[in-house]
């Protein structure tokens, strides 16, 4: 939201500088994105005509421009400007003006005298008209004029971040409510005439008082559709419209400054002296302003008269009943639609307008009358005309609910101690209806502050108006709890740091897919979820993994010659279950090409492999207890048959890691070298987890362990996975660890045998084992991989 300085002051008396401003303003928790200065902060500029221009004799960019500044004066300038024509009109600043701080000195420029500066609108300050080069004005204009004096005085534009919960804010009037609390100083509302109406307005009739609980409108004839006055464009123009004509100015104009979207219609457009507030019926047919045909649900809330449909409620209006050059009666409306209403209509269009993102947020129902009275007002004074009587059609009167507190819980929920007085000033300006007897205070907040219904919604004003300091660090109160098994944890960031340690570069792609990735990998359209109104061609589907998306990273990094990769992202993936949509939550990853190695290892560099990935996952994985790796018995499409393991918790598959398919690879345009990939499912991992199932940390060892290899031999279809099972089931009176050494298949071994090799190693954490100890835990190990593997001692 845009706030113009000179706008807010017209409803609240401060006397502050820009930066105090944006310091008052983010302590009250409004974020300030910018703050720009708008107007015409310069002297000493005025028009001049460009009469004759030549080559700088020192350089072949530069030019020597003579301009003639009326009664016969004329003066050179040096110019480097692409856009300079003879015949222009210009701003030209000669020695002494002042632009912004800067005064304008003489200056030789490559050799050469330059008398002045034709100015670009950058460096008049004048960033509502950027464009390219110099500035180049109106050729109606009279030569020496003060350019100045064609804008406004010097303003400020402050463009604030407002967030969902506080659609009150998308106003001057907002933001002047929230500073005069702060501040203790009364809100101005605008001077408004008071005009008696004269004959009926139309008809109103609310079929949907869900979708519009309030519905106002009068007629006003005999206007004249005439230019909005200069004040009127100028603000509108610092908001970012192109100000068109009085009779959609004023609309936008009252919008920006009271928080409230009005419509106005062609009069002569609307049949049958009646508005009706309906329903679409299914596949209605509407065009809006701009042109574009929408075809409609029931679920579409619609402004109609007695035979058609002429506005988008809440969002737009209809080209068949717009304002035209020749309007000479108008219909004005001014509502409340309901946010939910209003939103999903946006969202299934992908259509919105200022309009739209009020009403979606909820706009001040009660704020309606302020709204119409000033747009009646403005559109009197400018084009003229008499207007009719008010309709408004308000069936059940808005009525916050009443909040009933103590001080002694708002200082408790804060752990502060503001002082009771304190804290009624506070309630006494926000509130529409504040009572404090005694200790029981009752608190009822007006209709545009909607999101004050709790004691905690107070509590947080009270912090925000007497300031965060006012809370005490050291007394501060929060608990921390934990349910049985939690489901806001987000293993997600913790896998993401993990892989960020390893040398990973985190990718953030688009949700989308094709239906042509989707087959790819092996996915059927059907069983995925489909985007009503994609936003592009190839987005048409929710992805249901993030493999297809790494791919075109791999995919567009080696076309720029890099090829040694590590990326992984974590998100939401979706899918559809029984017809409903689901969504989960993943952690995706893909490597290729070389990694670099510490020296040790045997070379500085080394090609990603099967092995490396598989430590990969063990690190990550390591510390979910029950996880196990397991060789895929029908591996998915997109990956290499044979060299693929699932991940598997519980009984389930939750992912699964190894090579990409050489011809998933080639679908993805990458030809050149191979690519290793693995994701998995971190919500499932999450539902395993118990708060309460915390493992105490282990002491770090302070007794030396005592160390043996162990060598055996089995047959070469025994796996991996299996010995080490056998291993971790020995039942022993000490702790073990170990890790594997050495895989050994050749000549010195008989035909379909394996040696593998481990370093055991043997521990007490009160005492130094004994050898008899550490023999007689060797011993059983060697007899459980006997018994389990059929290993035999190599």
């Amino acid at each position: 939201m845009k706030i113009l300085y000179s706008w807010l002051k017209d409803f609240i008396d401060i006397d502050l500088t820009p930066e105090e401003l944006v310091k008052k303003l983010t302590d009250l928790g409004i974020e300030v994105a910018s703050v720009e200065t708008t107007g015409a902060d310069f002297e000493g500029v005025n028009v001049a005509q460009i009469v004759k221009i030549e080559d700088h004799p020192n350089s072949d960019h530069l030019h020597l421009v003579t301009l003639d500044l009326g009664g016969g004066k004329t003066q050179r300038v040096v110019c480097g400007a692409p856009n300079v024509a003879v015949g222009q009109k210009v701003p030209l600043a000669r020695v002494g003006a002042r632009l912004g701080k800067e005064v304008l000195k003489p200056a030789v420029i490559r050799g050469v005298e330059s008398e002045g500066m034709i100015c670009s609108s950058d460096e008049l300050g004048l960033t509502q008209t950027r464009a390219r080069g110099i500035m180049v004005l109106d050729d109606s204009l009279e030569l020496g004029t003060d350019v100045s004096a064609l804008y406004g005085k010097p303003d400020s534009l402050f463009d604030l971040e407002i967030t969902s919960n506080r659609p009150d804010l998308l106003s001057h009037l907002g933001v002047a409510r929230e500073l005069g609390a702060l501040l203790n100083k009364p809100v101005k509302l605008p001077e408004v005439k008071e005009i008696k109406g004269e004959g009926k307005s139309l008809e109103i009739e609310i079929q949907n008082p869900e979708g519009c609980p309030r519905y106002t409108g009068r007629i006003i004839r005999g206007v004249k559709n005439a230019e909005s006055p200069e004040w009127m464009k100028q603000r509108l123009a610092a908001m970012g419209l192109n100000p068109k004509n009085a009779l959609v100015d004023v609309t936008n104009y009252v919008m920006f400054e009271l928080g409230n979207p009005l419509h106005a219609f062609d009069l002569r457009e609307v049949e049958g002296d009646k508005i009706i507030v309906r329903n679409a019926e299914e596949g209605e047919k509407f065009t809006v302003l701009g042109g574009r045909e929408l075809t409609l649900n029931n679920a579409c809330l619609m402004i109609a008269d007695g035979k058609k449909a002429t506005a988008l409620a809440g969002i737009m209006g209809g080209l068949n009943s717009g304002i035209k050059e020749d309007t000479q009666d108008i219909f004005i409306e001014v509502a409340y639609f309901n946010p939910p209403t209003v939103n999903k209509t946006v969202k299934k269009f992908a259509i919105s307008s200022d309009s739209s993102q009020r009403f979606e947020r909820g706009t001040d129902i009660e704020g309606v009358t302020l709204a119409m009275r000033r747009a009646t007002d403005l559109f009197t004074q400018i084009c003229g005309g008499t207007a009719s009587e008010v309709n408004d059609v308000y069936p059940v009167k808005y009525e916050n609910p009443a909040v009933a507190f103590t001080p002694a819980e708002i200082n408790s929920i804060l752990g502060a101690d503001i002082p009771e007085e304190r804290l009624k000033e506070i309630f006494s300006r926000l509130a529409a209806e504040f009572h404090a007897d005694g200790d029981k205070w009752t608190f009822k907040a007006p209709a545009h502050r909607r999101d004050l219904n709790h004691k905690w919604d107070l509590a947080e004003e009270a912090a925000r108006f007497a300031g965060y300091d006012m809370i005490p660090v050291s007394e501060t109160k929060a608990s921390l709890s934990f349910a049985d098994n939690p489901k806001g944890i987000d293993i997600g960031k913790q896998f993401a740091g993990a892989l960020i340690g390893a040398g990973f570069c985190e990718c953030k792609n688009i949700d989308f897919l094709g239906e042509k990735e989707l087959k790819t990998f092996g996915f059927d359209p059907k069983f995925c979820i489909k985007i009503k109104n994609a936003l592009a061609q190839g987005w048409d589907y929710l992805r249901p993994t993030l493999l297809p998306s790494l791919l075109k990273n791999v995919e567009s990094n080696l076309r720029f010659g890099n090829s040694n990769l590590a990326l992984f992202e974590t998100t939401k993936t979706f899918q559809s279950v029984k017809g409903f949509p689901v969504e989960g939550y993943a952690v995706s990853g893909v490597l290729s090409g070389t990694l670099e190695q510490e020296k040790f290892f045997g070379a500085p560099e080394r090609p990603v492999d099967f092995y490396w990935l598989k430590g990969l996952m063990q690190a990550l994985l390591g510390g979910v207890e029950g996880v196990s790796f397991v060789p895929s018995k029908t591996a998915p499409v997109y990956m290499h048959p044979k060299i693929c393991m699932d991940i598997v918790l519980g009984g389930k598959v939750i992912g699964l890691f190894g090579k990409l398919h050489p011809l998933t690879l080639k679908a993805s345009g990458i030809k050149t070298q191979d690519v290793w990939a693995f994701e998995f499912a971190t919500k499932l991992i999450e539902k395993a987890f118990s708060a309460q199932d915390f493992k105490p940390a282990k002491d770090v060892a302070v007794l030396p362990p005592s160390l043996r290899d162990l060598s055996v031999v089995v047959d070469a279809g025994v796996s991996y996975a299996a010995v080490v099972s056998a291993l971790e089931k020995t039942p022993l009176d000490v702790n073990l660890a170990y890790h594997l050494i050495d895989l050994y298949q050749g000549e010195h071994l008989e035909a379909g045998k394996k040696s593998v090799t481990f370093s055991l190693a043997f521990s007490n954490p009160e005492r130094t084992l004994k050898d008899k100890e550490t023999d007689e835990a060797f011993n059983r190990i060697v007899e459980q991989l006997r018994a389990q593997v059929g290993a035999e001692l190599r």
